[in-house]
């Protein structure tokens, strides 16, 4: 029997949850083994902007290259939303304390739900990486990137990045996933 995760990532306006807001949402919802957390099927991708009802400050622009007028009007559709993420045992980001903020504020039930930070929840320096940054690791396991900063470009490449096998065969997911010590 196999699992279902989300990968989620945002981009925003800032990096404050009170007073910024989410631009844009790309989640993946994907299958895996449990046991051996090796990657199997993409069930399922989303990806909406949504009008922020201001500018978005040139620093937030700077890094994702979006403006006012690129997400003007525009919505997420909440029951699809929901709907992803209610059929995933784990939501999985790269940056899971910046990006749950910014997804709990608009969907709060997914507070409560079993975060995975593959930023932090996987000791990226003790395998020789010297950043624990998304593309960064990419780079170091020569992942081509078409797109940078981009919410679900970025969903895709950290699955990507976590269904990559270490040395010892096992995927980065499982380390990602294994029991921690609560």
């Amino acid at each position: 029997m196999k699992l279902r995760a989300c990968v989620i990532d945002t981009e925003t306006t800032g990096f404050s949850h009170s007073a910024d807001d989410l631009i844009e949402l790309g989640i993946v919802l994907f299958e895996f083994d449990p046991i051996s957390c090796d990657v199997g099927d993409i069930l399922d991708e989303y990806n909406g902007l949504r009008d922020p009802g201001r500018e978005i400050p040139i620093g937030a622009t700077q890094a994702h290259g979006m403006t006012w007028d690129d997400v003007r009007g525009h919505k997420l559709d909440d029951d699809r939303v929901r709907a992803i993420l209610a059929r995933s045992v784990h939501l999985i980001a790269h940056n899971a304390r910046f990006d749950r903020g910014f997804v709990a504020k608009l969907y709060p039930e997914v507070a409560r739900g079993d975060w995975r930070c593959s930023m932090d929840g996987i000791p990226w320096r003790t395998k020789g990486f010297p950043s624990k940054g998304l593309q960064e690791l990419l780079s170091r396991h020569e992942l081509q990137v078409e797109t940078a900063h981009r919410a679900l470009d970025d969903a895709r490449n950290t699955l990507r990045l976590l269904s990559r096998r270490q040395p010892d065969g096992r995927t980065y997911l499982a380390d990602l996933l294994k029991p921690s010590k609560r």
